[in-house]
């Protein structure tokens, strides 16, 4: 192949020697890219690999190259005559002394794997966030229903195999639907808003709280037992009267809990029938006066 041919070729065809480093011959788009003007033996492999590539070089592929004879798809960062560290790919075979290498600069290989990882990164960004809101009430921003029996049933494959106590707490606004037709839906809102901000206030990090359907809201306190629960309720009570109504009132909740027995959480069905629990012992205390927290035991 004359040197024409050899100029054709639209990426970096060199020849070096192995121990010297000195370049021996290049073609016109290595002698551009590097800023050759002759090739006088005064210019070295060293000088065109960054220093991370050339100890790369020394340390890992010259042993190679010395003991195979060839390297295919080597990555390293090439330096431009103006000093601009440039990604490359790199294939070398030794013949002799002589090392002969075809260098394909990776600029927009990087630019698009760059994209492409940036990319990703955005679309499992949004994906965590549309699943986070899939899992959330749209008005309180509590969890909701199906989020929450999902993340109980995890807390029931827990206790199966280390059991601690957990409570279930039914949480009921009284008298919320005059509240709604007396001062409207949006005033409603606002108080579903304001109670759910008590409730994620009371429990702690470990606990569920969620938007059950309606006014109704479900508490699971984890490693929390009866008395514990009790605790917490009262503190329920205590805030939510904080929340003003038209009329000099106060808002109250009727509640009910339910108490996850180790006996139990082997039954396939312990969930819903806990839930039962605490809907029956809320149901008493509606029954009992409201303003209350009552447990079915």
């Amino acid at each position: 192949m004359n040197q024409v041919e050899f100029d054709h070729f639209p990426c970096l065809l060199l020849v070096s020697h192995i121990e010297t480093t000195h370049l021996l011959t290049c073609n016109t788009y290595a002698e551009s890219f590097l800023g050759l003007q002759s090739i006088d033996g005064s210019f070295g492999i060293n000088d065109m690999l960054s220093k991370a590539s050339l100890i790369f070089y020394e340390s890992y592929l010259k042993p190679i190259l010395l003991s195979n004879g060839m390297c295919k798809e080597v990555q390293l960062t090439l330096l431009t005559h103006t000093g601009e560290r440039v990604p490359a790919v790199a294939h070398i075979t030794l013949k002799e002394a002589a090392l002969y290498w075809a260098i394909y600069p990776a600029q927009e290989r990087d630019k698009l794997y760059q994209e492409l990882v940036s990319a990703r990164e955005n679309l499992e960004a949004k994906t965590e966030e549309l699943t986070r809101l899939t899992r959330l009430d749209p008005l309180t921003s509590l969890l909701n229903r199906r989020a929450l029996t999902a993340d109980l049933n995890k807390i029931i494959t827990l206790i199966k195999r280390k059991y601690v106590p957990v409570c279930l707490v039914l949480i009921d606004i009284d008298f919320f639907k005059p509240i709604n037709d007396n001062f409207g839906h949006e005033y409603g809102d606002e108080v579903l808003i304001k109670l759910a901000a008590v409730l994620k206030g009371v429990v702690r990090e470990s606990d569920l709280v969620a938007r059950w359907g309606g006014e109704e809201f479900l508490l699971v306190l984890y490693n929390a037992n009866v008395d514990d629960a009790f605790s917490y309720c009262d503190r329920i009570h205590e805030a939510v009267r904080d929340i003003d109504l038209p009329d000099n009132k106060h808002l109250t909740v009727s509640i009910g809990i339910a108490n996850v027995k180790q006996e139990d959480i082997s039954d396939s069905e312990v969930i819903s029938k806990n839930i039962h629990v605490a809907d029956s012992a809320l149901y008493i205390a509606k029954k009992s006066g409201r303003n209350q927290t009552q447990l079915v035991s």
